[in-house]
């Protein structure tokens, strides 16, 4: 029996190990490495006598990331779905609900590529949503932080619909949550931007725009990245340029100026901001701001 034990323990030990490294070269940038170190924590654990469901779902989320950050959106979505058929043994609600969470940003992902089918896969976006909002309001106050990720990831697949009713609501509600503790800035930063940008585009209501975002931006931009920031400036900037506030309009073209000064900038072409495979596009009026990649499990709640 102690034998059996010391190798059950040995074998989630190693695979626990294999999993981080694959986590720190995930994160460095270098998926195919990443990958290759989850998949032998897959296969070392499956060796062991007695199943560690929290390692395993671990691992599955793990790879469902590398494959999303590699483009193969189909495997992620497998990736997740097994690692939900894990996770009810975890006892892990706000793990659970991050991976309802990422499989209906990838399902919103799909919907962007699948032309008619699109409507397929924005439907189960929202029943992924859906679910990872019981999870996560079962969690409050703890999880307020992924629970307003979670509401700008659905914010991002009611644009990709049309729905502005919904849009309002879900951008509303996320200025409520924006204002907690234990959001992080830049969460709130981007809850910020989308109200504005709704406000702006689709309620023509450019004044309570720049009113929202002039209020609560002066705290927040100091402790968010650079590309947060230039899409937050650019949804104020087109805000102001709309209210006819020429001095406004100054101001923000002007720390807009200094942020590319610093290398931080979005360079000739104006204001940019990343998509979720992290390249560059113009943040025109009539885009919606793109939702965070999926998202690590990981009880730091650590974002990808």
């Amino acid at each position: 029996m102690a034998e059996i034990y010391r190798s059950a323990h040995a074998a989630v030990t190693i695979a626990a190990a294999e999993n981080e490294r694959g986590e720190l070269l995930r994160r460095s940038g270098r998926p195919a490495e990443a990958a290759e170190h989850f998949a032998r924590a897959l296969h070392t654990l499956a060796a062991a006598p007695e199943p560690d469901p929290g390692t395993h779902s671990a691992i599955l989320n793990n790879l469902a990331l590398t494959a999303h950050e590699r483009g193969e959106l189909a495997l992620a979505k497998r990736y997740l779905v097994r690692s939900l058929e894990v996770g009810p043994l975890v006892g892990d609600p706000v793990g659970r609900a991050i991976t309802y969470d990422n499989l209906g940003v990838v399902e919103v992902e799909l919907a962007r590529q699948a032309g008619r089918a699109a409507p397929a896969h924005l439907a189960e976006a929202e029943t992924r949503f859906a679910a990872a909002e019981r999870l996560f309001r079962s969690a409050l106050p703890a999880a307020v932080d992924d629970y307003l990720r979670s509401v700008l990831n659905r914010a991002d697949a009611a644009a990709l619909r049309g729905d502005t009713d919904r849009l309002d609501r879900l951008t509303r509600h996320a200025i409520e949550l924006s204002t907690h503790h234990r959001v992080a800035p830049d969460n709130a930063l981007d809850a910020i931007t989308l109200r504005g940008g709704f406000l702006h585009r689709h309620r023509d209501h450019p004044r309570s725009a720049v009113d929202l975002m002039t209020a609560r931006l002066p705290a927040l931009l100091p402790h968010c990245p650079a590309e947060r920031t230039e899409a937050a400036l650019g949804v104020l900037l087109r805000a102001a340029a709309a209210t006819g506030d020429p001095d406004l309009v100054d101001d923000v073209a002007a720390r807009m100026a200094e942020l590319a000064g610093a290398g931080g900038g979005p360079g000739a072409d104006g204001p940019a901001r990343r998509n979720r495979r992290g390249d560059r596009r113009a943040a025109e009026p009539g885009a919606t701001m793109a939702a965070q990649p999926p998202r690590s499990t990981a009880r730091s709640t650590a974002r990808s």
